[in-house]
């Protein structure tokens, strides 16, 4: 793997798995001058995640609807969390961890409204990994082969753990048949070759590296359980700006949505693929050949919301014991806004061969 690949590997996944990380030193976005537009500042992680984000930038469509994006790099969760109460920030991306579901209880006024990363079938970023030795060809027999064995996730606070309950007890098992334990994506593959680790549920870039140098078998995309729709793994996150000027937010999710369908049509159908993965690479900073050989991260073209799925998150998380108490999803989420672009959009159609 050159050098520039591997730097890539390390800078995606690690922005990837925190709320907000980029470049503090970008202004804007590069559309026109900026005059007599609104300005929206997005806690952007600048990873390819952000597809939709950069798409919708870079071929107009928020300068399109009198919006200029401009990109915040906050350190951590909190700050986030208290810049979007306060109207420093109107939008950000957040992993559903508990700290979401937390913050529906504290009734600030944030709003999960779409997704910026999501699985559905056949299409994650997110997947379980194993040595080759345990691979069978067969996700149950592998998970067989796997009992008693450690099995890795990012943090026992991350929604990994749901994910990867979900595949064990689809196929028969319970975490209680494996050792659960947390070690970081970007230290994932080392673990591996040290022997500390049986298995992991692997964010991409580093599946891919894992593969390419033999490591780690792909075992499962763990989408076994997902309905086509889809299940959000990060959420869109407006805060009170958006959520009061509901023009503003509005349209934001129109042009948001084009752009998120121009990377469908690019990723999963190759409608100008080779436009878009310039754009996604250039904006995150990341080699084409990088963007080109993982496995895309689905984002909804409709960007729905399910909250019977995100019920059985939170109650997951409380039996888990790592959120107090439950909050009131319908209370947590506004769908309004993306059921407004769709009545503007259409329905998606992926566009034909």
């Amino acid at each position: 793997m050159n050098r520039r690949l591997s730097r890539g590997l390390v800078a995606v996944a690690t922005c990837a798995l925190v709320a907000s990380c980029g470049h503090g030193d970008d202004n804007g976005s590069s559309s026109g001058n900026g005059k007599d537009l609104a300005t929206v500042r997005i806690g952007s992680e600048k990873v390819t995640s952000d597809a939709g984000i950069f798409i919708a930038d870079k071929l107009g469509y928020f300068k399109e609807v009198g919006i200029k994006v401009e990109y915040v790099r906050l350190k951590d969760a909190p700050t986030i969390t208290n810049a979007l109460a306060t109207g420093r920030l109107e939008v950000a991306g957040a992993s559903l961890a508990p700290g979401v579901f937390a913050s529906g209880n504290q009734n600030i006024g944030l709003k999960i409204v779409g997704d910026k990363q999501s699985i559905r079938p056949g299409v994650s970023a997110t997947r379980f990994a194993v040595k080759p030795e345990y691979d069978r060809g067969d996700i149950k027999q592998t998970l067989n082969a796997l009992r008693g064995k450690k099995i890795a996730v990012h943090s026992k606070l991350s929604i990994q753990v749901f994910m990867l309950n979900n595949l064990l007890q689809h196929n028969g098992m319970s975490m209680s048949d494996f050792q659960v334990v947390p070690v970081q994506a970007p230290d994932q593959v080392a673990a591996f070759k040290g022997g500390s680790i049986d298995a992991a549920v692997m964010l991409e870039p580093y599946l891919t590296q894992g593969i390419r140098e033999g490591v780690v078998k792909l075992a499962s995309d763990m989408t076994e359980t997902a309905p086509p729709e889809g299940e959000v793994l990060t959420g869109l996150i407006y805060g009170k700006t958006m959520l009061e000027n509901r023009e503003l937010g509005n349209n934001f999710m129109l042009a948001y949505m084009r752009g998120v369908r121009a990377y469908n049509d690019a990723m999963f159908y190759g409608k100008n693929k080779d436009q878009v993965v310039s754009i996604i690479a250039k904006e995150a900073d990341k080699p084409e050949d990088l963007i080109r050989n993982t496995f895309p991260a689905g984002l909804d073209p409709e960007q729905r919301l399910d909250p019977a799925y995100l019920g059985r998150l939170q109650d997951f998380y409380v039996a888990q014991k790592v959120l107090d108490k439950p909050t009131d999803i319908n209370s947590l989420i506004d769908t309004s806004f993306a059921e407004n672009a769709v009545k503007k959009l259409g329905k998606y159609q992926p566009p034909k061969s």
